[in-house]
Order: C-alpha cells, then sequence, then structure tokens
C-alpha cells in the first residue's frame, strides 16, 4: 500500500504544532467552537423546543416591544438573578394580556393601515404597560441597581412606559430603521422567556438557547462578520427548521452537498431560501462533520496548494470532501501515526471550553460585588459546564481513526488560517492512493485554474436578489460609496449568469470571469456599437464594439452578446450617447434595431443571455462623471450596497471583532481600527442604518495597505507596531481628507494615535 501523495507531508503537521505556539493557540480556540457546536446541538437536541421566532415573536408588536424594554433595560444586568428572572416573566406575561383588547395588528409593517402607525402601537402599549403592578421582585432590583441607574424610575409600568416613549422619538427621527430596538445579541437572552409561566419551565428554555446559540453563532465566520445576514436567518426561521438540518449533518455517513432552506427577515413571502453557501453555515456544518473532511472557510482556497484535487473541484463542498478522503485514506494506511493524532485529540478535549455566549450576565463588576452574587455560579457558568459534558461525552467516544481526523482537520484549518495569502506551488504533482482507492474515478489531477477570493457573506444577499433579477429579464446596478464590493460582487452575478447557476458560488475560475469593462468619459458609439475602421489597402470595415458579440459580425445582422457584461463605474461614460440606439433593445421593447452609421450592418438583434451588470459610486469626487438619465436608469433596477462596519472592516483585515488577536501587528490593527471609530463616532459621521449598526460611508476596501502590512509584505522601518498601524491607517484613509468633516476626524485620529 503506497503513500498519498501531497504538497504537505501529514505527519509535519505534530511537529510543526509543536514548536509552533500561533498553531496551538489556533488550535485550541477551534477546538472551544468545535465544542461549543457539538455541545451546542446535542444541548439543543436535549431541550427541544418549537419555536416559530415569525409567528411567535416578530410578527406580535407586543412581544417584540417587551423584548426590547428587557433586552435594552436588563440584559447584562442579572443582579439578583432570581429577581430579575421573576421580573421578566412578569413583563412578558403582562404584555401577553394585551391581545385583543389592546393591541389586534400582527405583522411588522407598522405603517399599514391595519397598525395605524408605530405611534400609535407604542401609544397603545404605553397605557397598558402603567397598569402593570410593581412586585417584591422589582423593588427588589432597584435596591440593587438604583445607585447606579440614573433612569431607573420608581414603578415597573413607569420604566416601561419612559423606554416606549424613547422608542416613539427615536422612530420618528429614524423611520424604517428600527433604531428603537437592540440588537439580537443583546435580545437572545430573552428569547427564552417567551410562552414561559415558571422558573422550572424558563430553566429548560434557556437551556435550549443557550444550546442553540452556541450551534449557530460560535464560528469563525458568524463571529467576523457573517452575523450581519445569518442572525435574521437565525431570528425568522423555526426552530426545528434549523435544528433538524444539523442533526442530519452531524448524522449523516458521509459529506453531502446539504440544501438548507430558511427565511430571512428580508422575505416577502413565506417562501425559503437555500442558504447553504453562507459561510457561517459552511463552518458549522464543517465542525459537524469534522471526522470525514475540514471545515471551509475563508482561506481554505490553500487546500488546492497543499492537496491535488480536480481541476474541476471549486465548489467548497466538494473541495473539502475530496480533502476529507486524502487524509483518512492517509491515516489507514499510517495507524502509528493516526494514534499519535488521536491521543492529541483527546488530551486538548478535556480542556475548559470557552464559550461567547451568555445568557445570563452582570456587566459591572462592583455590582455584582454588591449584589452578594459574586461567589454564587451564574446560569451560564452551569450552561457551560453542561455543554462541556455533552462535547467531551461524544466527542470522547470517536474511534481513534475518526478522532485522528479530526484532529489533522483542525491542524490543516488552524493552519490555512495563519498561513492565509501564501503562494502556491508551482510544479505538477501526480498523487497515489492507497489500493483501497486506486480507482479510475479516484484518480486526481492537478489544479491550473486559479480562482477568485471568495464571496464574504455580507454580500451574497444582494447578489442573489440581483440573479433574481437577471432571470426576470432585468438589467442591475449596484450602486453605494467605493469600496463596498460593487465590482466583487458584480463578477460573481455575472459568472453565475452566464453559468447559468441557480445561486453565486463561493469562488469560481479566474478563468471564467464575466466579460468585464470600464466607464470612460472618451466612449462613444464607436466603443458600444460598432464604427468603421480604416484598412491598410485604404478601405474600411464595420468593427463591433463592447455589447456586440463579434462571432455574428461576418454578416449583416449583428446580435448583442450572449452573456452577461459587467460594466464597472458606468457614470464615467455618456452611455446616453454611446447606447441610446440599444435603449429598446436593453427594455425587451423590440427584437431588433438598425443601427445608423453602421454600412454593411442590417440591424442588430437582442440576445435573450445579454445583461449588464453595472456599478455606479455615488460618492463619486471626480468631476467627470456625467449623470444617469431617466431614460436609462429604468431598464436597470438598482441595488444598494452600504458601507463597512466596525466589524466589517475587522473581518477584511483578518483580525478577530472579538479583540483576541495574536502577534504585534494584529494587536496594533486592532486597536487603530478602534480608535478610528471611536474618531468617527465622536464627530457623528457614521451613518445608522438599523438597530445597533453603526457605518461608514465608504467600504472596506479603503483599508486595502493596512491589510497588506498586517499580512507582512509591508513594513515601514524605524518605527513601533502601534505607531505604524496608526500610520497606515491614515495613510489609507488619506483620500477623505478632501472632506473638512473627514479632515477633523482624522486629525484627531492621529492625535490620539
Amino acid at each position: 500500500m503506497t503513500e498519498i501523495d501531497t504538497r504537505l507531508p501529514l505527519e509535519s503537521l505534530l511537529s510543526e504544532y509543536a514548536r509552533n505556539d500561533k498553531l496551538r493557540e489556533r488550535v485550541s480556540d477551534n477546538i472551544d467552537i468545535l465544542k461549543c457546536v457539538r455541545g451546542g446541538l446535542r444541548m439543543a437536541q436535549l431541550y427541544r423546543i418549537e419555536f416559530d421566532p415569525r409567528n411567535e415573536y416578530w410578527r406580535l408588536p407586543e412581544r417584540r416591544m417587551a423584548v426590547a424594554y428587557l433586552s435594552d433595560r436588563w440584559t447584562g444586568r442579572f443582579a439578583p438573578a432570581d429577581a430579575l428572572e421573576t421580573v421578566g416573566i412578569e413583563v412578558l406575561t403582562w404584555f401577553d394580556k394585551a391581545r385583543p383588547s389592546v393591541i389586534t395588528y400582527t405583522g411588522v409593517d407598522y405603517a399599514e393601515a391595519d397598525a395605524g402607525g408605530f405611534d400609535n402601537i407604542c401609544g397603545a402599549l404605553i397605557g397598558h404597560a402603567r397598569k402593570i403592578s410593581s412586585s417584591p421582585a422589582w423593588n427588589e432590583l432597584r435596591r440593587v441597581w438604583a445607585p447606579h441607574r440614573s433612569k431607573l424610575l420608581v414603578a415597573l409600568g413607569d420604566d416601561i412606559a419612559a423606554f416606549l416613549e424613547e422608542a416613539q422619538a427615536k422612530e420618528k427621527g429614524a423611520p424604517d430603521r428600527d433604531t428603537w430596538e437592540p440588537g439580537f445579541k443583546q435580545r437572545l437572552p430573552w428569547f427564552g422567556y417567551l410562552n414561559t409561566s415558571s422558573a422550572e419551565e424558563l430553566r429548560r428554555r434557556q437551556a435550549f438557547f443557550f444550546g442553540y446559540a452556541n450551534l449557530w453563532t460560535s464560528t469563525n465566520a458568524y463571529l467576523g462578520g457573517g452575523a450581519l445576514n445569518f442572525a435574521p436567518v437565525i431570528q425568522n426561521t423555526k426552530t426545528t427548521v434549523m435544528l433538524d438540518a444539523a442533526l442530519s449533518w452531524a448524522d449523516s455517513e458521509a459529506l453531502t452537498d446539504p440544501v438548507f432552506l430558511t427565511l430571512g427577515k428580508n422575505e416577502q413571502d413565506d417562501e425559503p431560501q437555500d442558504r447553504c453557501r453562507y459561510l457561517s453555515v459552511l463552518e458549522v456544518y464543517g465542525y459537524l462533520t469534522l471526522q470525514r473532511g475540514p471545515y471551509y472557510s475563508k482561506n481554505s482556497q490553500l487546500y488546492t496548494n497543499w492537496f491535488t484535487l480536480p481541476r474541476d473541484v471549486v465548489d467548497q463542498y466538494a473541495q473539502t470532501a475530496r480533502v476529507g478522503k486524502f487524509t483518512n485514506a492517509w491515516l489507514n494506511a499510517h495507524s502509528e501515526k493516526a494514534r499519535d493524532f488521536s491521543t492529541l485529540f483527546q488530551q486538548l478535549l478535556q480542556r475548559p471550553t470557552k464559550s461567547s455566549v451568555r445568557i445570563e450576565t452582570i456587566d459591572t463588576p462592583k455590582v455584582l460585588k454588591k449584589s452578594d452574587q459574586s461567589e454564587i455560579p451564574t446560569l451560564d457558568d452551569e450552561l457551560r459546564d453542561e455543554l462541556h459534558d455533552l462535547a467531551t461525552s461524544e466527542l470522547g467516544r470517536l474511534s481513534d481513526l475518526d478522532a485522528a481526523a479530526m484532529m489533522v482537520h483542525l491542524l490543516l484549518t488552524s493552519k490555512s488560517y495563519l498561513e492565509d495569502g501564501a503562494k502556491p506551488t508551482s510544479g505538477p504533482l501526480e498523487p497515489s492512493l492507497p489500493q483501497s482507492l486506486s480507482t479510475t474515478n479516484a484518480r486526481l489531477t492537478v489544479p491550473t485554474v486559479k480562482t477568485s477570493e471568495l464571496l464574504p457573506d455580507k454580500l451574497r444577499p444582494f447578489g442573489e436578489r440581483a440573479l433574481a433579477y437577471l432571470k426576470a429579464g432585468l438589467h442591475v446596478v449596484f450602486a453605494g460609496a467605493p469600496g463596498t464590493g460593487k465590482t466583487t460582487l458584480a463578477q460573481f452575478v455575472g459568472y453565475a449568469w452566464d453559468q447559468q447557476l441557480a445561486s453565486l458560488p463561493t469562488t469560481f475560475p479566474e478563468s471564467e470571469a464575466p466579460c468585464t469593462t470600464v466607464g470612460n468619459s472618451a466612449w462613444s458609439p464607436f466603443h458600444t456599437i460598432g464604427g468603421l475602421m480604416p484598412l491598410a489597402d485604404g478601405t474600411f470595415r464595420s468593427r463591433p464594439g463592447i455589447f456586440i458579440d463579434p462571432e455574428t459580425t461576418d454578416n449583416d445582422v449583428w446580435h448583442l452578446l450572449d452573456r452577461s457584461l459587467v460594466l464597472d463605474e458606468m457614470n464615467r461614460a455618456d452611455l446616453d450617447r454611446c447606447i441610446g440606439e440599444l435603449y429598446p433593445l436593453l427594455s425587451g421593447s423590440v427584437r431588433r434595431v438598425s443601427p445608423a452609421g453602421l454600412p454593411g450592418v442590417l440591424c442588430i438583434e437582442s440576445s435573450d443571455r445579454f445583461r449588464v451588470i453595472a456599478t455606479i459610486n455615488d460618492a463619486n469626487l471626480d468631476d467627470i462623471v456625467f449623470p444617469i438619465s431617466e431614460g436609462l436608469a429604468r431598464r436597470f433596477q438598482r441595488i444598494e450596497l452600504s458601507g463597512g462596519s466596525r466589524d466589517d472592516v475587522l473581518n477584511y483585515l483578518n483580525l478577530d471583532p472579538t479583540g483576541n488577536n495574536e502577534g504585534e501587528r494584529h494587536a496594533a490593527a486592532y486597536d487603530a481600527v478602534a480608535s478610528f471609530f471611536n474618531a468617527a463616532r465622536e464627530f457623528q459621521m457614521l451613518v445608522r442604518e438599523e438597530k445597533d449598526d453603526e457605518r461608514l460611508p465608504f467600504g472596506v476596501a479603503y483599508f486595502a495597505i493596512l491589510k497588506q502590512w498586517i499580512g507582512g509584505s509591508l513594513t515601514l522601518p524605524e518605527s513601533t507596531p502601534p505607531e505604524q498601524a496608526s500610520e497606515l491607517l491614515a495613510a489609507c484613509l488619506r483620500p477623505l481628507g478632501r472632506s473638512r468633516d473627514w479632515e477633523k476626524v482624522l486629525g484627531a485620529f492621529i492625535a490620539k494615535a
């Protein structure tokens, strides 16, 4: 039986782990995530409840506002814990009594006639809230918290009413943005209180949501920016639907391409969408099937450097399955090494489990001490211990081979994180497999295709919407400030359209990227449609423009391209002049037009596969930008892209948003980004889109220089890492200095650096 020939000797992983501190730290973090995901699944299964967030929470205004009050005023303030638990049950029970005598509307669009408007709903609930009695539990809470909370009112009903009055004011200042409602992480601890009438029942529901949250929100993808799109999925899909999907992945015998049909916040109906391509889903799936293959992350393109994969394997599920086939075959052939990997895995498994999920916490140490609860184990401690036991019990029963495979795959994913951006190894390798796998179907070849960057999770919903518009016969334009990912997204949408895919891929071969051009102020109809080109013999011929399929120009009937055209920065060209003759074709109102000024061309016919995917910078400082006429604009479906949030920037820079960044450059860059956002917030330059989502009016690509420095490809002489990080961040954002307001922000940032 011969060894598998790879570019990365698997036995070297053990020695590298022994000598590399950063690799050990990363593996330790990933072991924690593994236990959170696997233990969370079994904990949610053990305390299984059926909860429909849409019909039992979102669409009931009385519940939504009661949870908003509790999460705004009391998340992180469980002192005394039993008193706050009692008050939480009392508040939600009382608000449930508002239906149907006070509230009859069901839904989330408060502007509907049946709702009467947000102000009307809030007003009705304010009156209802004032009638709730202040129990001994409330008075006990006031004893602990009144000295520390200036807004805390004497009566419980008045305190709730004051919050709702603040919500009314916030809604008037920012309608349709839900700025009155705290974020998902703050609201999560209160979901267990819904449908609860006793402390015993509450404990069971809290245990479920603790496990459920660990299952879905512990991964690096979720914490690194995936929450923006995946948190709405968690909050709109039935718990049984998501839990059953996770159980089927964990209990299946082989890696498969899963279907993950779930709902999201922006769905206009109840039709679920397949979200198996979200990185947050990919990582959960990977941790639940880790013995069969490594999980797929944003750095997993390195697998193609280390293993000889089929050239057609660009699908992330297929790629990890093939890597898993390699590693398991190698472990079968090297039983002694397999035992070494298995032993290491079982040793690491016994360490205490860390979890970022919080159900009952006290955020103020001084209050914790004064509340006489500093020596009492918190509910979170108890739940974390139970999750640890469930995870280690299940993982401890693995066979030596499965445990070894898990360890190898953890090492591979951890190594890929540390070596993100490594150059591919040149030179083909042809693998030789153990005889049990040496069949024609198992024969592997070396990839010769370079793939694109991964599609960020935050861009996927916009791209899926664009693809739907293309399928409906429309053209699309991505609009937004520079650096928001418009061009990247247009490339993915164009590839998906050209390949007739049902959804956007996570990556694609660069050789199959869509046809792309950039708008130019010098353009004329000659460049877009075509014109006369002089020949050496003094004659002329008709030359097609970029909108025309060159394979159709040998006769007098030309055709539009039979694929997509990515038109970057379309407002840099005077398109009304350049493609005015094609307007009827773009709108689909006619099948052919006769062009002027093209001798020998009888007509130009439309193509069912021709689509324009354009981008436009709404915040462009150049004076050469042309306005977009109404006639042109109505032929495109406009999709707005938002600027970058703090977590988006940190995720782009490959930094841990929780602050757990190892290495001088990573830590210094994290501090610089935090300081910059504080300065931008101080000068009120952040855009507040919804809830607690603060964003820059530009995209993460502005921070490209800082990203190069973090990766080690750029070094500044004679300065410390904090000084370099601040200097480079300021250099990244120097173009903003053309705005006086941003000049003040940068000045304040540099002064504090």
